[in-house]
């Protein structure tokens, strides 16, 4: 009998969201819904989508807010095996508004998680050996390294176990200013490129942190050869209408080989968590075949386009309904 292979674990912070219904405004609301999001959460869920096994690594306070956010998670089917929980004394949850709107005018995201348990997280709070025992890979987003030391030093330790133990690490390129400055960033990206087999950025991002430059090919091969990435993936997106956009993706692989996917049109319900979803998506085709690049990208579009059109941050979808959105996609894959 074959062995279940073991899961996908994934390290970062989930908060709890506020948003007003029908578009209102914040500061003449009456009443919020609250749902659960956390980048490296929503791309757990992705994977058990497509029935690929996640694992969440994380601290969470035992206060009601806590509780939500892991009962949001077990009921997407992630493993919550290694989530720490603190007393109240040891942090809060954190909290973030959402005030969706409609062109002309903006969504706006607010953030309220200063203090919270993960940010205060201690150096040295996880095994990260017996954690990623039998993983199939480790991601992490830029977010987490800038919530706090703690939360810093355990992203080292986990990319630097996953990388003893041959477990592929892959790292969202993610930038929030509102958590630290530019400089910080880059000095901390800098120490986490070395370790980083997957990396999903932008071209903006790369160039803004690691002074890269140039068309998508040229930015894709400039980030092959001197950040030694083994696999790379830049999101793209056109429209600026609050409704209506067009995503698509490009990679890079181990042999230089450049594969694009199709643009695809999306009807948005809702942004959020849309990043996160590819990820996982493409995480999920990446452990199923490492040489299989348009698989992968096709897998994190289809899982990126179905969560745009729905509320929260999580993608609901049945690994059907995810390969049936892949097998619509008619542009296909390009490959050069």
């Amino acid at each position: 009998m074959t062995e279940n292979p073991g899961p996908v674990v994934t390290f970062g912070e989930a908060m709890v969201r506020m948003t007003p219904s029908g578009n209102e405004r914040l500061e003449r609301t009456d009443s919020l819904n609250l749902t659960v999001g956390g980048a490296e959460l929503n791309s757990a869920v992705t994977l058990t989508c497509l029935d690929v096994a996640a694992t969440w690594v994380s601290q969470l306070p035992d206060v009601p807010f806590g509780r939500a956010i892991a009962r949001g998670a077990r009921g997407a089917g992630v493993d919550l095996s290694h989530v720490q929980w603190v007393p109240e004394s040891g942090g809060r949850t954190g909290i973030y508004y959402l005030e969706e709107a409609s062109d002309p005018r903006p969504s706006a995201v607010y953030y309220d998680r200063a203090g919270s348990a993960f940010a205060r997280m201690a150096p040295g709070a996880f095994d990260w050996v017996r954690i990623l025992a039998g993983a199939r890979a480790l991601h992490i987003s830029g977010i987490t390294p800038a919530v706090g030391p703690g939360p810093r030093a355990e992203t080292m330790a986990a990319m630097r176990a996953a990388n003893a133990a041959g477990v592929p690490v892959a790292f969202d390129l993610n930038f929030r200013s509102k958590l630290w400055s530019e400089s910080d960033a880059r000095a901390s990206f800098l120490e986490i490129i070395p370790l980083v087999d997957i990396l999903f950025a932008s071209r903006g991002l790369l160039r803004t942190f690691f002074a890269i430059d140039g068309d998508q090919a040229e930015v894709l091969e400039a980030t092959r050869s001197r950040l030694g990435v083994a696999v790379t993936v830049l999101s793209r997106k056109k429209g600026r209408a609050s409704r209506s956009l067009r995503l698509g993706s490009i990679a890079i692989g181990r042999d230089g080989q450049i594969v694009e996917g199709a643009w695809r049109e999306v009807e948005v319900v809702d942004r959020l968590g849309g990043g996160d979803a590819f990820a996982g998506g493409f995480i999920a085709g990446y452990v199923a075949d490492h040489d299989d690049l348009g698989r992968a990208l096709a897998l994190g579009s289809a899982a990126q386009a179905l969560k745009h059109t729905m509320p929260g941050d999580f993608l609901c979808a049945t690994r059907a309904e995810i390969e049936a959105a892949v097998a619509s996609d008619r542009g296909g894959v390009l490959q050069r």
